[in-house]
């Protein structure tokens, strides 16, 4: 009788627990609060995108006229638009290594008497990249030299047309074996020099300084500077945990945990970081350089016209890359690496570990132009007399020199000096 009673009542128990367990999922759902959205937020980009092809161009198209004339033209300019725009529609196909000294060339004729063009990338691009701006068909060297000037020639009318690519390795070089030029294509090509704005060649034709003085405007800008919150809502997935920490330099660091920035206000710098593991394998020049382009198109984006300057020497696991800015014709240059005007990038295995850039984001619409006149080649060769540095002149070209004081932007256009250590001076 006690047994059966222990049944009936476990029976009860359980169908009362199923019943209460009914009764909470139908109309007592538990309560679930969702995600504030005020705590995360999508990434912010401040300026433009911009694709690889918007930062590939030669620093000059030299044009050699024959007669020791030579023209220079800088980009944006009308003729230098067209000019590379009727090279890009031609191929180079077929490359035999070579050495610049022992090919059967005497170059010094070549760059004095015959028709020809020089395009030129001052600290050079390897073929990978080269071949997103040309028509380079079939294979491509292998090795890691980097291009820094094609130089195409012709004899004359309906003589053989050759084409030459020059590395930064000394008098290593590469001839094309099939270029589609002609010499009538020269000919045409040569028409868009400027025998009103001729150069004399320096330095066995290291650089070329013109006749006569130039004549290149500089220009003040308003600006304002990147903020933290800026850079948060840029870079950090959830801006709500950002943790703070003031260095005793006075350099503010920001970090989400995983990665972060340090602003420099003195200097108006900023330097992301983001510590990325070792990479297992290399990864190609070209495939980090878009994923760094790729990279600054979605989180901060391109406050003006910017040039792919530098890349790296080799295929190594932790790839460097400078971003150098333009206006209008010139490139922006400072005597110190960290300066407005450029953004170094550093990418692993298609993921950005760093980069740095100036706080300053000018405003181009509120510039005022003045007219400014470059001295002529004759003028700087008699301030190079006193030079101390002489020697390790590697290049002299216009550029703008900036100078940031506390609500303005100037951007003088000057003589940059390039020196052999990669710093730069000026010839005021």
């Amino acid at each position: 009788m006690i047994e059966s009673l222990k049944s009936v009542l476990l029976v009860l128990l359980i169908g009362t627990s199923l019943y209460q367990s009914f009764i909470l999922a139908s109309y007592s759902p538990p309560k679930i609060e969702p995600i504030r959205q005020s705590n995360y937020v999508q990434t912010e980009t401040l300026g433009k995108q911009a694709e690889l092809s918007d930062m590939l161009f030669p620093d000059q198209l030299i044009i050699h006229l024959g007669n020791q004339q030579h023209s220079v033209l800088y980009p944006s300019n009308y003729y230098y638009t067209r000019l590379l725009d009727n090279i890009k529609q031609r191929s180079f196909k077929g490359f035999r290594k070579t050495s610049m000294y022992l090919v059967n060339v005497n170059w010094e004729e070549v760059r004095t008497k015959q028709l020809g063009v020089e395009i030129r990338f001052r600290e050079g691009i390897p073929f990978s990249i080269l071949q997103q701006l040309f028509r380079i068909e079939g294979e491509i060297p292998v090795e890691n030299d980097k291009i820094t000037k094609i130089w195409i020639y012709s004899k004359g009318t309906n003589d053989e047309v050759r084409a030459f690519f020059f590395t930064d390795s000394p008098g290593v070089g590469y001839e094309v074996i099939g270029a589609d030029f002609t010499s009538k294509d020269v000919e045409n090509f040569v028409a868009y020099g400027e025998p009103s704005n001729l150069y004399k060649t320096m330095n066995g034709g290291d650089y070329y300084l013109p006749l006569k003085p130039l004549h290149l405007p500089s220009f003040t800008f308003t600006y304002s500077q990147l903020t933290a919150d800026q850079l948060k809502q840029s870079l950090f997935v959830d801006p709500g945990i950002t943790r703070y920490l003031k260095e005793r330099d006075g350099s503010e660091i920001y970090t989400d945990s995983k990665r972060g920035f340090q602003l420099n206000r003195d200097q108006r710098w900023v330097t992301y970081f983001d510590p990325v593991a070792p990479a297992a394998s290399k990864t190609e020049v070209l495939e980090d350089l878009m994923a760094g382009i790729k990279f600054i198109n979605q989180h901060i984006g391109w406050d003006g016209k910017y040039m792919v300057a530098h890349t790296p020497e080799k295929q190594l696991d932790n790839q460097t890359f400078i971003f150098r800015q333009y206006y209008e014709s010139l490139p922006i240059v400072t005597a110190q690496p960290e300066g407005f005007g450029t953004m170094n990038m550093q990418v692993q295995k298609g993921v950005i570990s760093g980069f740095e850039r100036s706080m300053v984001i000018p405003d181009l619409k509120s510039g005022q132009r003045k007219e400014n006149e470059l001295m002529s080649g004759e003028a700087i060769e008699q301030r190079l007399q006193y030079y101390q540095r002489r020697s390790s002149i590697v290049s002299i070209f216009p550029a703008y020199r900036p100078v940031i004081l506390e609500k303005t932007l100037t951007l003088t256009s000057t003589w940059a000096i390039e020196l052999r250590d990669g710093t730069y001076d000026f010839i005021e």
